[in-house]
């Protein structure tokens, strides 16, 4: 099955805001998951949510998946063929991720279920974190 017919398979439909395109996996009182998936050039923009959510790395090219931790860039790779195929994002965690190769399909899973989620300026965080010269322009502004 290639990269359309999948994505078609599984409903994926764009993610205003944010960026990317996803699809409900399932959601009940305590938790819930998506399937999301990026197309090169998209993104997923600079964003944090109430909740800790799960990336899990499943088809397509690598994600690289920034967060700031502590006024500190992180920057990790999930790819499910290196053994790093997933990272759990802490609450109110600012995050941004991008495929590396032409396109990455992901499932994130959050528990408690999502409630709401804070989309970044260009402006706030370069302002808030002024100290990392490196923080990727991943914003959709």
């Amino acid at each position: 099955m290639n990269r359309v017919e999948l994505f078609a398979a599984l409903g994926l439909a764009p993610l205003a805001g944010e960026g990317g395109m996803w699809a409900p996996l399932y959601r009940d009182q305590s938790s819930n998951a998506i399937y999301y998936a990026m197309v090169a050039p998209d993104f997923s923009a600079w964003h944090r949510l109430n909740e800790p959510e799960l990336w899990i790395h499943i088809d397509g090219g690598p994600i690289e998946l920034h967060t700031i931790d502590a006024g500190a860039l992180q920057t990790r790779i999930l790819n499910r063929s290196s053994g790093e195929f997933a990272h759990r994002v802490t609450a109110g965690t600012w995050m941004a991720a991008r495929p590396i190769e032409d396109w990455s399909l992901a499932i994130c899973s959050l528990t408690p279920p999502f409630s709401g989620m804070e989309l970044a300026t260009k402006a706030q965080l370069k302002s808030e974190f002024a100290a990392i010269k490196e923080l990727p322009e991943l914003f959709h502004e």
